[in-house]
């Protein structure tokens, strides 16, 4: 598969947590995150991993890298679930544009798709019509069906739920490099969220 996440497909991402805002910078995407602006810094491989490495997997490390894939800006937390856990961060995300939140573990996934501050759909494990959430919980059913997905039963398709996920965003415009770990990247911390 390819696209802006097809390196992902097949791989063994235990913890996934991605956070997209459309047309704006990643910078301000941290900040509408509530990164701690001290923390923030281009920092290349070594010392990503010297100054925020031991935070990874942390409770409350909630350390976040960031950048930028077409019209697209892009956060991986790494090992936090502020995305998950902040029910308004994709909703500040997606003030004066598109967000998306994409997160995904052994026991949950979730697809949040925001426009302009208010929730448009949200769906996870569920497809099912009382699973779902936002002013217009359908708007993907059409791309669903077409990637498989039988979204009126409740049922993924081939590609499993991370997997239609994937495909969604990627039809979104959405993507990470690959080589985001290889090379220097916007990074820092996020502070915990308010209900912590």
């Amino acid at each position: 598969m390819t696209g802006g996440l097809g390196w992902m497909y097949g791989r063994d991402l235990p913890l996934l947590n991605l956070t997209f805002a459309r047309q704006i910078n990643a910078r301000e995407l941290l900040e509408r995150m509530g990164v701690d602006r001290n923390t923030v810094a281009v920092r290349g491989p070594d010392d990503f991993h010297y100054e925020l490495g031991g935070l990874l997997y942390e409770d409350g490390g909630y350390v976040v890298s960031a950048g930028h894939y077409r019209s697209w800006a892009w956060a991986w937390e790494e090992g936090s679930w502020k995305c998950m856990q902040d029910r308004g961060l994709v909703l500040r995300a997606s003030i004066g544009t598109a967000a998306l939140v994409l997160y995904a573990n052994p026991k949950l996934v979730g697809f949040h798709y925001a426009e302009d501050g208010r929730l448009v759909t949200g769906f996870g494990n569920s497809l099912a019509p009382a699973d779902r959430t936002g002013s217009d919980p359908h708007r993907f059913d059409t791309e669903m069906q077409t990637l498989g997905a039988r979204p009126e039963e409740d049922e993924y398709g081939p590609l499993g739920s991370l997997g239609l996920f994937y495909r969604l965003a990627e039809n979104l415009g959405v993507g990470v490099p690959e080589d985001l770990h290889e090379r220097p990247v916007l990074s820092g911390r996020l502070l915990p969220p308010a209900s912590r």
